[in-house]
């Protein structure tokens, strides 16, 4: 009897393990990280203000792999717990925490955001409020609308699959603003993080409960032309060959001027890749 009572507290407690070793740690029950982000600001003093890890992706860290990211490629926080502040001068604003935090780059500098609040989707009407919320903040601080803010009323406001954009407002400074609204049901697969796993969850039903994502564009358009091609045929000798991010962290405020290169002509700029800068002719 004592033999079998053993073997039977043996196997709880292995299960009660097994349990605790895939329990899923939800970052949403502690205080959310404030990271605060401006348009054009450097990867490097992104990495400062923030206290960010470079190194090794960690999962719900805060950590930025400036090896593996290229000069262009996105710097991505999913299934953290943040609170998100923009800083645009009288026109910053910020958002309630929310996982998800998608920062574009190029060349080193932040060229947008896109960011989504809130731990879980939520009803229509949560969102609608909180949206009007938004614009309205938004407008006070001097963010002028350039398209509809027709917030979605109901289904038949959203797109065969479940989404709807709104909300395109514009900064003084050129930045631009773009809200969407997505049922979470008929979202990408790789959202599925913002549930803890649900065996009856369908994808590509609608779930009635939606996603609001808040994407922000600094309106600048050359830096290929002016940064990205011109330091790839500085270090390569190929506009097309990537650049580790660590390069423009390490030398943030590169420029091809700074580098002896000179402008390419006009005819050159019609070719693809092109660079508006090049490597001088005197150049040993």
């Amino acid at each position: 009897m004592k033999t079998r009572l053993s073997i039977f507290v043996f196997v709880i407690c292995a299960l009660y393990g097994v349990q605790l070793m895939f329990k899923r740690n939800d970052p949403a029950t502690g205080e959310p990280r404030n990271i605060e982000v401006a348009m054009g600001m450097t990867i490097k003093d992104l990495i400062e203000k923030n206290r960010l890890e470079t190194g090794l992706r960690v999962a719900q860290g805060y950590t930025v792999d400036v090896d593996k990211l290229t000069d262009v490629m996105p710097i991505f926080f999913d299934d953290n717990w943040i609170k998100f502040h923009l800083l645009a001068g009288e026109q910053s604003f910020e958002l309630p925490p929310g996982r998800t935090l998608q920062i574009s780059q190029r060349a080193g500098h932040v060229i947008g955001i896109s960011f989504r609040p809130f731990a879980q989707p939520r009803p229509l009407d949560e969102m609608r409020a909180y949206a009007k919320e938004l614009i309205s903040l938004l407008e006070k601080k001097g963010w002028q609308p350039t398209g509809s803010s027709r917030i979605p009323v109901s289904q038949d406001d959203f797109d065969a699959s479940g989404k709807s954009l709104f909300g395109a407002m514009k900064a003084s400074s050129g930045s631009e603003i773009m809200m969407t609204l997505r049922d979470y049901g008929l979202g990408p697969k790789h959202e599925s993080f913002l549930l803890l796993p649900d065996p009856n969850f369908k994808m590509a039903e609608r779930s009635h409960t939606y996603l609001l994502e808040v994407d922000v564009y600094d309106g600048v358009r050359d830096y290929y032309e002016n940064l990205v091609y011109p330091r790839r045929i500085f270090e390569t000798g190929d506009p097309t060959k990537a650049l580790p991010l660590r390069q423009w962290i390490e030398y943030p405020d590169w420029t091809p001027e700074k580098a002896g290169m000179v402008p390419t002509t006009a005819k050159e700029r019609t070719m693809p890749d092109a660079s508006n800068w090049k490597m001088s002719p005197n150049h040993p």
